[in-house]
């Protein structure tokens, strides 16, 4: 036996995506292999066709590959989906956002141009050997690995890896291996692997009047059909149903001739467009050249090694075809594994071994699942939710098809976005650049299958929770609700030597009105100067609130939290006056805070607002918050700013319609700035936050030098309660205090907010500065220009962070350069 015989060796079955691109990897990596497909030919035509996304398009572009597949697979450009009879639900065009996100188009193409790429990619052909069949493995933990073909040759080896599909005879020996060890793991496995739906799939040639680029969807009860149309009328088609019963590994049926035909018989009237070019599934049929019916499996196994035998691909996590992601995940499996087996390989040479320990072979495979195993089952099980949504399985997949799909048209776009950023690259080989230079730059740490817990945010935002549970105890406005509401009755007011009738119809409804004017009870204080000290502190807390407002209204404009309940801040704005902002702020804020994640800025375009409404947040606070408000506070006629009180107290609804209203006024742009213009609002966004951080200032140091020069120096004292507001009996000195702590409570709210924003900044190494710092600065600003002008100022601080920076693991040219110690 030759040292080169010696040296440490793997052995891939089956020559699929994921065996030949494990193939390619070692190839560049200088780690003998070798490749055994049962097959007689490598790259046969079985009429599959394959989606090749950005995940799996950068590793191809690594190994050298990805050139000629990109040259003749069809990018697809138009996703749409469509109802039974053909009509449009929604139509997407967010594969240019994944190209802006990634770099690489979606993409769709023949399953054997992928496989024969790769095989011409591969430079000693010798290494892949057709026709030999695994019939037996024997495995000496020891000692290495040896596979029987059924030709009678033998083949040594290391590692075994199981690329042989769904149907592994590779998986079904690691089994038999380990069932002695572990028969309940064993067991469970057996039942990892069902088929629920089936789908018959081909290629089609000669079908007239359909754009080349466009993915249609026709989702039906119980059934679906898709097309993906390709140059001179290609088109690759699928049609599934959804079977009787769940089928289970051992049973899953396959199907003959005769099966296929009676598919067609039932699902020939499948509409997959409508008129003027109808087009259905009988249609499509007949100028059909290749074509296959198949069970559809779904399985997520957790016994992904055992000695030296382990699995990758289709035979280890079997995803369905909906989404298109399985070879890609096949291809990042095949990746991750070289990764591994190219470091093992480089520990064996620098000790002058010429191969690995079987403790080593132990962690190699170990690290290999660990790295894996929760990303593909996300993935897996995201293909499996689109294949129920597909055949509208249930009220809820119903529901998503025919509300969500179109109310949220890039919902398929983050589908693909939460599959593909996570994606593992090939370590030693260099990065295309094209994934470096992105509007969402890939990162290990992100995506399915690594993203961060909601329940884990809950519980440490919970002080928030507290915050508004201790507010609700302090502010309990049910205390003087007798008294204010025997003044509102009372008929008049008495604001010094004058009395000043109460306003108790304003609106026209009754008992509408009543709730208003007692509500209004809160503000007649400083309203009128019954209490100066009280008025002093009341316009300025109400001046510093503007910038709050502004931010939940900027934050309902902006594209990450779209379909959630921070898209309506009018709900949370009305509560605050009925109940008080120290109330509902902590509540908004922490409801915020759990959809706020930083890996929902991954991609620069979730920072975007639409700047159609984003632009009107400012002038609707100007024209719906601060002109009733000061009507109420400075208006000449006494009994006229009760009548400003009635309408400032419900400035969220009127912000709304004038937001609504000047939003008119500009353009759409959102789907242009989304690729090309991330930083649109940018500007606007910093005008409005610095207009309003101003006036916030202002406010708050006129307060503070008592409303005037000449007045004394009021302090930090004017902002400060100075007891419990259930504690007094008058109503005027319960609406002092109500507003203080009011105050309090709402302004600290925030403050603790931005300090879970900026850890959240910290710890995903975007805060250069120091968290420390950072919140030194913010208690420098509370204490000179008050809490208005500082959560504007941080806030915006945060938005320039988020638009300019990258997370720590984000794979750019600059992390790039920093983990090869270059400056490029």
């Amino acid at each position: 036996m030759t040292d080169d015989d010696r040296k440490f060796r793997i052995l891939i079955a089956g020559g699929g995506v994921a065996g030949l691109t494990l193939a390619n990897a070692l190839e560049q990596a200088k780690v003998p292999y070798l490749l055994l497909e049962r097959r007689s030919e490598i790259a046969p035509q079985v009429g599959a066709s394959i989606g090749i996304f950005s995940s799996g398009a950068r590793i191809l572009d690594q190994l050298g590959a990805w050139k000629r597949i990109e040259e003749t697979a069809e990018r697809i450009n138009l996703l749409t989906a469509r109802r039974p009879n053909g009509s449009v639900i929604c139509e997407d065009r967010s594969t240019e956002l994944i190209l802006a996100r990634t770099g690489y188009w979606t993409s769709w193409g023949e399953r054997q141009v992928l496989l024969q790429a790769l095989v011409d990619n591969v430079r000693d052909k010798s290494r892949i050997l057709t026709g030999r069949n695994i019939v037996d493995v024997k495995h000496d933990r020891d000692e290495g690995v040896r596979v029987v073909c059924d030709n009678g040759e033998e083949f040594e080896g290391d590692v075994l890896v199981g690329c042989d599909g769904v149907n592994s005879k590779v998986r079904e020996k690691m089994w038999e291996l380990a069932e002695g060890e572990m028969p309940g793991v064993v067991r469970e496995e057996r039942k990892s692997l069902f088929a629920d739906h089936n789908t018959l799939f081909g290629i089609a040639y000669g079908v007239e009047g359909l754009t080349s680029g466009h993915l249609d969807t026709a989702y039906n009860v119980g059934r679906v059909g898709m097309t993906i149309v390709a140059d001179e009328g290609k088109v690759y088609w699928f049609a599934g149903e959804r079977l009787s019963r769940r089928y289970y590994l051992g049973e899953i049926p396959r199907f003959d001739e005769e099966e296929v035909q009676s598919f067609i018989a039932r699902n020939g009237d499948l509409i997959l467009r409508p008129e003027p070019n109808r087009l259905t599934l009988a249609d499509l049929w007949k100028k059909t050249v290749v074509r296959r019916l198949v069970s559809i499996e779904q399985g997520k196994f957790k016994l992904w090694h055992y000695g030296r035998i382990t699995c990758a691909g289709d035979s280890i996590h079997k995803s369905t075809p909906n989404l298109g992601v399985g070879g890609n995940i096949g291809i990042e499996s095949a990746a991750t594994l070289a990764n591994g087996i190219k470091k093992l390989a480089d520990k064996c040479a620098r000790a002058g071994q010429l191969r690995p320990s079987p403790d080593d072979i132990q962690k190699l495979l170990a690290d290999y699942q660990q790295e894996r195993e929760d990303r593909a089952a996300a993935v897996v099980d995201a293909s499996g939710f689109l294949t129920q949504a597909h055949c509208m399985q249930t009220p809820y997949h119903r529901f998503f098809v025919n509300w969500m799909l179109p109310n949220f048209g890039e919902l398929i776009a983050e589908l693909f976005h939460h599959a593909m950023i996570g994606a593992t690259k090939i370590d030693f080989l260099p990065l295309p650049k094209r994934s470096l230079t992105v509007n969402a730059p890939f990162n290990p740490t992100q995506g399915d299958g690594r993203r961060e817990s909601k329940l884990r945010r809950a519980l440490v935002a919970l002080p928030l929770l507290l915050l508004a549970c201790l507010a609700f105890y302090i502010m309990n406005i049910g205390i003087p609700e007798q008294s204010a509401k025997e003044q509102r009755d009372g008929g008049v007011l008495a604001v010094g030597n004058t009395s000043v009738p109460v306003l108790r119809s304003f609106y026209g409804f009754s008992g509408f009105d009543d709730t208003v004017a007692w509500v209004n009870m809160i503000f007649v204080p400083g309203m009128y100067g019954v209490s100066p000290e009280g008025r002093r502190h009341m316009i300025a807390f109400l001046l510093e609130g503007v910038t709050l407002f502004t931010i939940w209204l900027v934050e309902s404009t902006r594209r990450a939290n779209a379909l959630t309940i921070l898209q309506v801040p009018i709900l949370f704005c009305l509560l605050c006056q009925l109940f008080g902002v120290g109330i509902i702020a902590p509540l908004y804020l922490y409801t915020h805070y759990i959809l706020s994640p930083i890996e929902n800025f991954a991609a620069r375009d979730k920072r975007l607002t639409n700047t159609r409404w984003s632009y009107a947040a400012l002038p609707a606070i100007f024209l719906g918050y601060l002109i009733p408000l000061l009507g109420f506070l400075f208006s000449p006629n006494l009994e006229q700013r009760q009548s400003w009180l009635f309408v400032w107290q419900l400035f969220p609804i009127w912000v709304s319609i004038t937001m609504f209203a000047l939003s008119k006024l500009f353009k759409e742009t959102v789907n242009e700035d989304k690729i090309n213009n991330t930083e649109k609002d940018l500007g606007v966004v910093r005008v409005y936050m610095v207009l309003g951080s101003a006036l916030a200032a202002g406010a708050h140091i006129w307060g503070k030098i008592g409303g005037g020069w000449g007045d004394g120096y009021a302090g930090m004292g004017l902002f400060l309660p100075g007891g419990i507001p259930r504690s007094y009996d008058s109503l005027t000195e319960f609406a002092v205090h109500f507003l203080r702590w009011d105050y309090i409570f709402g302004f600290g709210a925030h403050v603790l907010w931005l300090g879970y924003l900026f850890a959240d900044l910290a710890k995903a190494g975007m805060l250069k500065e120091g968290w420390g710092n950072v919140m030194g600065v913010v208690v420098l600003g509370l204490v000179t220009v008050g809490p208005g002008a500082t959560v504007g100022g941080a806030w915006l601080f945060r938005e320039e962070v988020l638009a300019r920076r990258w997370h720590k693991d984000a794979v750019t040219v600059e992390s790039v350069g920093r983990l090869h110690g270059e400056g490029k």
